[in-house]
């Protein structure tokens, strides 16, 4: 069983993408010293590729007067969870929240999805 997870598993990520995950203990290999490895695991997010000449900031929240959380930089490549309707940012409604654990969200008008698809939040 175990081999066979573990095979559909590496099938799956050469074929979908690249990335790790955690996998449960009864189905990991031990490691040196009896720890668990982790095995390739299909990147479920699609990637945007930042299109804007500046920075670009990452807010809390899907419009431009919500709290700065960061910045994203020209040419960057992001993972993308979901888009939502936001403030109109030079006539684009689109913000794309990006694929991490708290809710950061990017102005669509400056991200083209250049792998994957992405569905409504």
């Amino acid at each position: 069983m175990k081999t066979l997870y573990k095979a559909a598993i590496a099938v799956m990520a050469g074929v979908m993408g690249t990335g790790t995950v955690a996998v449960p203990a009864a189905f990991a290999d031990a490691g040196p010293a009896g720890v668990p490895v982790a095995v390739p695991a299909v990147n479920a997010y699609a990637k945007g590729l930042v299109t804007s000449h500046h920075r670009l900031a990452i807010r809390a929240r899907p419009t431009t007067h919500s709290r700065v959380l960061g910045h994203l930089h020209p040419g960057q490549i992001v993972d993308i969870k979901c888009w939502a309707r936001g403030q109109s940012v030079h006539g684009d409604r689109t913000w794309y929240r990006l694929g991490i654990s708290t809710p950061e969200w990017v102005a669509g008008r400056y991200i083209r999805i250049i792998k994957g698809r992405v569905h409504h939040c």
